[in-house]
This record gives C-alpha cells, sequence and structure tokens, in this order.
C-alpha cells in the first residue's frame, strides 16, 4: 500500500484543467462514458503479445496469432495505423498488427536506436548511423548520417528528428529529408523535449538549458540553483519540471522562463515521468526501488509507492491507473480514489513489456467522438455555467504559422481544430478543438484522442 506522509500545502499550480466544482478524490473530473483503454503485453523472452482491461487486469479475450521473438524494449504504438513498434534482442523492428493480430515481417536488421515522432512516424538510426524513417510503413532514407551514436531520439511534428550524440561534446542534430541537418553543441545533462518536438531542454547542473531545434545556435540558458539533474516538460509543452540533487522539483512557464512553484518532496529526485495528460508526475528518487506521486492541480507530493522504475512502468493510463512492477508483479492503483486502491494485479507479469493503448478490440481506433458545437450555438452561459465554452488544448507556442499548420493537419484528421490567439498576459497560440459545452464532453472526447491534452476556457 502507497504510504501517504501529509505536507505542508504549496502555490497552487492553476492548471487549465482544474475546476473548483470538481467532486472527485484529487479534483479529478470523469467523462461522461469511460474511454477505450487496454494494455498490451509483450514478453520480453519472446511469446505471444496479450491484452488486459484496464484497471482490474483481467485478460482480454485477444493474443497475437503467432509469437513475437524476444525483445530488448518496445518503442511505442501508432494507433491510427494501428500498430505496435518493438525492437528484438537480435536489433530488429518487428510491427505487431492490433487489429488482425499479426505479427508483421521484420521492417529493419542492425538497429541501435529507435523512436516514434508524435503522429506515429517510426524513426530508426542503424549501425551506420544512418537514419531512416517510415511514412505509412514505406521506408524513406536520410541523406546525412549522425556525427555519433545518438543517446537521445525526438521525433517532431514537422517529420524531423531530432538526435543528441555523445563524444567529445554532446551535439544536437535536426534532420529532415531534403534539407541540410541542423547541429549545435549542448553541454552534457538529462534531456527532454515537448510532445510536438518544438523545444529542448538540457538539465546542465548550474543551468536548464533551452534549444530551439529551429535555430539550434540561439541557445538559452536558465540559471538554476541546488544542481539540476532531470528535466521534463508537460506533455502540452507550456511547462518544464526540474529535478535536483538539493531541493525539491522547480515548476517553470516554458514560454516566460519565470518560476511558478516549487514542489516539495522526501528527498533528491532522480528521474522525472509524467502521466500522457498532465495529471499526475511521476518520481524516482535517488538510489531507491521506489515512486514519488505528485498531484499537478496542486503541486504536492501525495504518497510512495514501492516499485521499480523500468522503460515502460510506471505510467498512468487514461483511466486513471496508475501501473507499477511490484516485487514480480504488475499492479494497478486507482488514482481517482484519494486511498489509491488497488484494482488489479498480474502476478510475475514484471519480467515483461506493458503497453497502454486507447484500443479495444471491440472499439479499434473508431470509436466515436463527442462532436463539438459551433460557437454560435453556444450561449454566455454554456460550459457547465462556469464561464464559457471548454475547449481541448493541444498546444500552445509563440510561432503562429506552427500553430496554424498543426491546427490545418487535425482538421484534415476530421478533428474541430482552431487556432486561439494569445488574451491579455497570455504568451502563445492555442491549437485547441471544439468548443463543447460541458467539461464531461470535452474531457471524453479528450481521453480517446490518444495524445496530451488540457481543458481550456478562455474566459477563467
Amino acid at each position: 500500500m502507497p504510504t501517504r506522509p501529509l505536507l505542508a500545502a504549496l502555490v497552487l499550480a492553476g492548471l487549465a484543467c482544474q475546476s473548483s466544482s470538481q467532486r472527485y478524490a484529487h479534483g479529478l473530473s470523469a467523462a461522461s462514458t469511460p474511454p477505450p483503454s487496454s494494455l498490451l503485453r509483450l514478453p520480453a523472452a519472446g511469446g505471444a503479445a496479450a491484452l488486459y482491461h484496464v484497471p482490474d487486469l483481467e485478460p482480454w479475450d485477444w493474443s497475437s496469432s503467432a509469437p513475437l521473438p524476444a525483445l530488448r524494449r518496445v518503442i511505442g504504438a501508432a494507433l491510427d495505423q494501428e500498430l505496435v513498434y518493438a525492437q528484438t534482442a537480435k536489433s530488429e523492428i518487428v510491427a505487431l498488427d492490433l487489429q488482425t493480430a499479426r505479427p508483421r515481417p521484420t521492417l529493419m536488421q542492425n538497429v541501435r536506436e529507435a523512436a516514434l515522432g508524435p503522429d506515429g512516424t517510426l524513426y530508426t538510426v542503424d549501425d551506420s548511423l544512418r537514419v531512416v524513417e517510415f511514412v505509412r510503413r514505406n521506408p524513406i532514407r536520410f541523406p546525412t548520417r549522425l556525427p555519433a551514436r545518438p543517446r537521445d531520439l525526438f521525433g517532431t511534428r514537422g517529420a524531423a528528428l531530432l538526435a543528441i550524440s555523445t563524444g567529445p561534446t554532446n551535439v544536437l542534430t535536426q534532420l529532415r529529408p531534403g534539407a541540410d541537418p541542423g547541429r549545435a553543441t549542448l553541454p552534457s545533462g538529462d534531456a527532454a523535449a515537448t510532445f510536438w518536438g518544438d523545444l529542448l531542454a538540457v538539465a546542465a547542473d548550474s543551468a536548464v538549458i533551452l534549444a530551439d531545434p529551429d535555430a539550434p545556435d540561439s541557445l538559452l540558458a536558465l540559471e538554476v540553483s541546488g544542481h539540476a539533474r532531470a528535466v521534463l516538460f508537460s506533455p502540452s509543452g507550456h511547462r518544464f519540471y526540474v529535478a535536483r540533487r538539493e531541493g525539491g522539483v522547480l515548476v517553470y512557464n516554458r514560454f516566460t522562463r519565470g518560476k511558478l512553484a516549487e514542489i516539495d518532496l522526501p528527498g533528491p529526485a532522480g528521474a522525472l515521468r509524467a502521466d500522457p495528460f498532465g495529471r499526475w508526475l511521476l518520481v524516482h528518487p535517488t538510489g531507491a526501488d521506489s515512486l514519488w506521486l505528485v498531484d499537478l492541480a496542486t503541486n504536492r507530493y501525495v504518497g510512495g509507492f514501492a516499485a521499480d522504475w523500468a522503460s515502460d512502468l510506471p505510467t498512468v493510463t487514461n483511466q486513471q491507473a496508475l501501473l507499477l512492477k511490484v516485487g514480480g508483479d504488475v499492479v494497478a492503483y486507482d488514482l481517482t480514489d484519494r486511498d489509491f486502491p488497488e484494482r488489479g494485479r498480474v502476478l510475475n507479469g514484471a519480467v515483461d513489456f506493458w503497453l497502454p493503448l486507447a484500443w479495444t478490440p471491440e472499439t479499434g481506433t473508431a470509436s466515436a467522438l463527442p462532436e463539438a458545437a459551433p460557437d454560435s450555438a453556444l450561449g454566455p452561459d454554456a460550459g457547465d455555467g462556469e464561464g464559457g465554452a471548454v475547449y481541448l488544448q493541444l498546444s500552445s507556442s509563440q510561432n503562429r504559422a506552427w500553430s496554424a499548420e498543426l491546427a490545418r493537419q487535425l482538421e484534415q484528421q476530421g478533428l474541430p481544430a482552431k487556432v486561439l490567439d494569445p488574451g491579455s498576459g497570455e504568451e502563445g497560440y492555442r491549437v485547441v478543438l471544439g468548443p463543447y459545452p460541458t467539461r464531461e464532453a470535452a474531457e471524453s472526447t479528450g481521453r480517446q484522442l490518444g495524445r496530451p491534452f488540457f481543458l481550456y476556457q478562455p474566459d477563467r
């Protein structure tokens, strides 16, 4: 069971998804209908993949039609193609077709590193440091090799790859088909990128270095006390968190670079991970097999768990289930209940890889989303009677052209996307879906998108 020491209240962060009328534990709101959700198990030693219900972790009547080879890691899922990518123990890339339950033939061999972009594009780096991207399963080879083996890979919205290579110096390389590479020298340290890859951050001990991939020579240093050890962007990209060797986690506004809060922790943090919806911060203590949970609605530490910190888990599903590897098992805890009760357990499951999916065999990826309403159809009291209609915010950027292009791409996918210009005192152009008449309708849609979002009401 999680421990729950009580700490003093800290500065409220005022997240866009917060509401004073929420009745659920820790300010969670519930969608009007539960979104589709499942948990995919991929055997590390090879074998058939299997699917589990969330949060009770009972098995679905679904398994892959053929065994997968032994795996080194899971890369991720491209749900618009209903494909899951993994790297085998023999450095090959394999894919599992969720719709047919069939493993696909090997896509690439001799792969050193691989990553998925925010649009589901697969990027691979082979032994010769050549980069290949797969667009709708079609390989496109980049003409330029990386200067050294990459330590980090980040896909971007604009079909570009960001790679941090280690060597005498750390080098940031931006590769894009048909364009010359952009390069910049970076300090050593933990690195993170926004979900869309439009900003990079490096925790460089006495400072956090911010790098715009489109202007790699224009680095910005933000001085930080307490020895920065890890950095992480919020899923929406408009905040970032800095873990320090001395002191708590610092919270910064990405645009103004002003400090918003400091999150007290029981000790120093070694690594950070956010849930896909920006509701929870998962903290790995330095030198400990445990996890600290932070409620980002209040910027408060709310509990500790004994758990392994692996490449796949811990994580949080779209139904607010915290998934952990505990004592050789995989365990689901319910974050909508203030006592975080255990809801499910898979015995001896920790040796395998686990991937939450906004997908089930019953609905596939084509589950119906609540429709947005035209602005003219929403009266002044729309939005739960709390100050106007509700939007799903997917991105915030100071570049209007970049935001307009993202909105256009979302519109092509049949989504009601638009760009909201900055209001008084705001810093960015918001890419949103909507409007929706209630928070419940907006959140029901957001949790089925398979991408990070925040709820936003312009009048609040």
